[in-house]
């Protein structure tokens, strides 16, 4: 679990780091929200949004950060600690 108030910060850093073919999940505590970011062969980000909206994004990793921002203001407005793991892509 990480805190709120340093999740954006860190997810960025990590998507960076994170290798094509690996996926990034973040849930609430109670598992009913959350988001799914896979990075693609090619290097582009897929974000699969589920919870209080039902989307999915295709984006760059130059334009992840602004779009990711307004998705977590959205999925998470009163979390204090968020539930991610890391693990191969399904």
């Amino acid at each position: 679990m990480i805190s709120s108030s340093g999740a954006i910060r860190d997810l960025s850093a990590m998507i960076r780091k994170l290798k094509p073919g690996y996926e990034i999940e973040m849930k609430t505590f109670k598992k009913d929200r959350g988001i799914e970011i896979m990075k693609a062969e090619d290097g582009s980000l897929n974000i699969k949004e589920f919870g209080f909206r039902s989307a999915e994004y295709h984006t760059s990793t130059d334009d992840f950060e602004r779009l990711f921002k307004e998705i977590y203001q959205r999925e998470f407005p009163r979390s204090h600690e968020i539930r991610y793991s890391v693990r191969r892509t399904r």
